[in-house]
């Protein structure tokens, strides 16, 4: 089933990287999209953006809808991460199973295989990833099993056929440049079980990308602003986080234009 999310008139939508919850951050990033793309009125959120309620309408979530109306914003809709409350998260949506959940006036989360249109084209969010600090984290407090797909999950997403463009949290193998070059890297020095562990959710999200061909992939959690073609014509922009360049673009919902915003704190 495919959901139309067309507002009338929508041309330019604004897609942003991890915002972990920052208010500091939402409240530059939110109005220098707005002021980058006038008339702005949708957000496509890739993933942490810091779902860890206690209370509806009341902190991070409060800054976020106090922003968004601020800048004219209507809707943010969110690609889930890795680290956001997957309990609670699970909960909103098990009371509209295979819809969208509206977490406050603005912010709404989508489950793993929600398929909509905007403006006549067609995206699949897939949220989830895996924490690579899992074993430094308390099961059901900081991190959640429930954060990684299941082949079960991403079959039932496959089984919807091809979409134009793929919102993912976790990032695919053979993506862009540097966000391989990071894996490849790992800085962080990660142990050879969390290493595994993000390798299995990488494979698939990546069998998922192969399966559905979109034209456009785009996804958060390495934190790094990056960009490639990938040999078979798909374009895939790595989006980075809170506090970095490159944690906003534009996307034209007609012709497909990318176009990076800079950085909030530079007028």
């Amino acid at each position: 089933m495919t959901n139309d999310l067309t507002l009338p008139g929508e041309k330019v939508v604004a897609v942003i990287g991890d915002i972990h919850g920052d208010t500091r951050w939402t409240g530059e990033v939110l109005p220098h999209a707005a002021r980058k793309i006038p008339g702005l009125r949708s957000v496509l959120q890739a993933g942490d953006f810091g779902f860890w309620p206690p209370i509806r309408g009341k902190g991070f979530l409060g800054t976020v809808d106090f922003w968004c109306k601020s800048a004219g914003i209507e809707r943010l809709l969110v690609t889930p991460g890795n680290h956001e409350h997957w309990t609670n998260l699970n909960s909103e949506f098990g009371k509209n199973p295979g819809g969208i959940a509206q977490v406050s006036e603005t912010v709404f989360m989508m489950p793993r295989g929600y398929r909509f249109t905007l403006a006549g084209r067609s995206f699949l969010s897939f949220g989830g990833a895996a924490s690579l600090d899992f074993a430094d984290r308390v099961p059901g407090q900081t991190w959640f099993y429930e954060e990684v797909a299941t082949d079960a999950e991403v079959d039932q997403a496959i089984a919807g056929g091809p979409v134009d463009v793929l919102l993912t949290h976790e990032t695919i193998n053979g993506g862009t440049p540097l966000v391989e070059r990071i894996i490849g890297a790992n800085p962080m020095g990660w142990n050879s079980t969390e290493l595994a562990y993000s390798a299995v959710s990488r494979r698939r999200i990546t069998r998922l990308y192969e399966a559905v061909k979109p034209e456009i992939l785009i996804h958060g959690h390495i934190h790094v602003k990056d960009e490639t073609v990938t040999t078979t014509g798909t374009r895939v922009y790595s989006l980075a986080c809170d506090g970095e360049q490159g944690n906003a673009a534009s996307f034209d919902l007609e012709t497909g234009v990318w176009e990076w915003l800079g950085d909030p704190r530079r007028r």
